[in-house]
């Protein structure tokens, strides 16, 4: 049943008038359709309020998925209701207390814009609950108060429960009035109708821990609570209350005790704050035990939890009690740091007492001017909403501006980075093939000077021969030419010289593990070493195929590798590089 339906039945009118509310919905200046709304967002609001008073988790998933296009000024039931329920998961489940807060605002603006004064007084409570929980006791103060006038004038009990359990807090931690706060604890603790009353009152039985106990006092309040739980259901409360009631056990110096009930709250942790408050009262038991490294351990682990959510005064303890840890352990420097964050939160949480004091001061000229400041809070969030959107949209706009701006300049540096690096890539790459077209020409050089010392050679045999003496003459005319344009220095070592010049290490490394290497066979391994083919080899040395063929095979059993021609070629390959001491 939505909850406009619910209201008009209420005041048994019917089913007329939600259907009436619906069509003036989609007609008025304030209606949903002004709003930045679709079918699908209307859709989705029809099925949260199909579900929201009979399935809280899929009533939550339709008010997240309408959250983001509610109009925030629009004074609708509806609204307020999905707000509610979105702070109460932030607050229960999530321990996100600055978004709890925030949409509790929004629903507190609109129940007082409609005139709902239940509604309002109740979210009036629950932020004045989120303020204390934030450490913001000004604010847990004042908003408080204002609920639990707004509930006296309405005779409404549970919102002025939450009230009492409030001010409950804010006097015994920061006003350190024992006697108004135990006041309080009783208006809560002593009585209950409901469900709801019975829950605060099992609140208010765990807020008894911090009032110094007898041991028939424990016995009392864990008796009351696991009663309250048998009939409720409250495993999320029962869990603090043995975990209170362990903490006590150690003040009465029986630790067996403490282990038991440790042992019974563990098994009921079902979020993060209770693992956290677990780890804090287990580390208590270890110090008592003497247990030193495992306490320092537990509460380390204790803070880091604690820490996931919002500001939380229990880690104000923690710390301190982790830096008395440290100092045990003789870590100086550790117990240093814990008492420095220790200071931090504990400044923060008590510089409010001066502002909780003046609050009082001043609180019922506050409480005069309420409605008007009402009248005025609503015009001003209505002008601050609209300066809000325009900044926003402004911030939108640079941001979309600088972003583009970033990424052109980024781009363009980029750009020009790989414009250098092919450049020099390219650079490189001609000087390689220069050298490589040099290194190839002397080696030719080589070749053609060596075949014509072999040719020298021939025709010396030939002028020596005992038949024409004029062809002996005209012989060794041509044997003298010839040796005339052969140049000693173009000796194959010169090659060599050349390659080691050229920063190749590949000479050095292989004759440094194969000295006994021929002077045909490290030619043969150069020619190899420059990638050169079996043709390519052949026409440089003027040698056939098979003859080359022939010689690699025996290079490879000189080197002692097996394979084809890809097995040499990766064998010299390991040569390359630098020198191998």
């Amino acid at each position: 049943m939505s909850i406009i339906s619910k209201h008009c039945k209420r005041h048994k009118i019917g089913y007329v008038i939600p259907i009436v509310t619906l069509v003036l919905l989609h007609i008025t200046p304030y209606s949903y359709a002004n709003a930045p709304t679709s079918i699908t967002l209307l859709n989705n609001i029809e099925k949260f309020e199909q579900y929201y008073a009979n399935d809280y988790d899929k009533a939550l998933h339709y008010a997240r998925l309408v959250d983001a296009d509610l109009d925030t000024t629009n004074l609708n039931a509806t609204n307020a209701a999905i707000y509610d329920l979105l702070a109460q998961n932030y607050e229960e489940h999530e321990f996100s207390y600055t978004e709890a807060l925030r949409y509790r605002r929004r629903s507190c603006t609109i129940y007082q814009g409609l005139g709902d004064k239940a509604n309002h007084a109740r979210t009036l409570a629950d932020i004045g609950r989120l303020y204390f929980r934030l450490g913001d006791y000004h604010n847990a103060f004042t908003f408080s108060h204002q609920a639990q006038e707004m509930a006296d004038t309405t005779n409404n009990r549970v919102t002025l429960r939450e009230t009492y359990l409030t001010m409950e807090l804010v006097d015994y931690f920061y006003n350190k009035d024992t006697a108004s706060a135990m006041r309080y604890n009783r208006l809560v603790s002593e009585n209950y109708t409901n469900r709801d009353e019975a829950r605060q009152t099992m609140r208010a039985l765990n807020n008894r821990f911090h009032y110094p106990l007898t041991p028939n006092q424990v016995d009392e309040i864990l008796s009351r609570s696991e009663a309250l739980n048998a009939t409720y259901d409250y495993d999320d409360l029962l869990i603090n209350t043995y975990l209170n009631v362990a903490l006590q056990q150690i003040l009465f110096g029986d630790l067996e005790e403490c282990a038991e009930f440790l042992a019974l709250a563990k098994p009921m942790i079902k979020t993060y704050k209770d693992e956290g408050y677990y780890y804090s009262a287990l580390g208590f038991y270890h110090i008592n035990i003497g247990d030193i490294k495992s306490a320092i351990d537990d509460t380390r682990r204790s803070i880091e939890i604690l820490s996931k959510g919002d500001f939380d005064e229990k880690n104000v303890h923690s710390y301190f009690l982790l830096q008395e840890l440290y100092h045990l352990d003789g870590k100086y420097k550790e117990a240093y740091l814990a008492l420095m964050q220790f200071a931090e939160i504990y400044t923060r949480q008590n510089n409010t007492e001066s502002a909780i004091k003046l609050s009082k001061l001043i609180n019922e000229l506050e409480l005069k001017h309420a409605e008007e400041g009402y009248r005025q809070q609503r015009l001003h969030l209505e002008q601050q909403q609209e300066y809000d959107a325009l900044l926003w949209r402004i911030h939108a706009y640079a941001l979309v501006v600088l972003t583009i701006f970033c990424i052109l300049v980024i781009s363009r540096h980029r750009l020009q980075r790989k414009n250098q690096r092919l450049k020099s890539a390219k650079n490189e790459q001609e000087i390689n093939h220069k050298n490589e077209i040099i290194r190839l020409q002397k080696m030719q050089q080589y070749q053609e000077q060596h075949n014509i010392s072999k040719l020298t050679d021939e025709l010396i045999l030939i002028a020596n021969t005992p038949d024409n003496k004029v062809l002996r003459s005209e012989l060794k005319q041509i044997i003298q030419r010839l040796q005339k344009g052969t140049n000693g220095n173009s000796d194959w070592v010169e090659v060599e010289q050349m390659m080691i010049d050229s920063n190749d290490t590949f000479f050095e490394n292989l004759i440094r593990e194969y000295p006994n290497l021929t002077k045909n066979e490290r030619k043969l391994c150069t020619f190899i070493h420059l990638n050169l083919s079996t043709k390519e080899i052949s026409n440089i040395t003027h040698q056939s195929i098979g003859s080359i063929n022939i010689a690699r095979s025996r290079l490879r059993r000189k080197f002692g590798i097996t394979g084809d021609d890809k097995s040499l070629i990766a064998f010299l390959d390991r040569f390359k590089g630098p020198t191998t001491e």
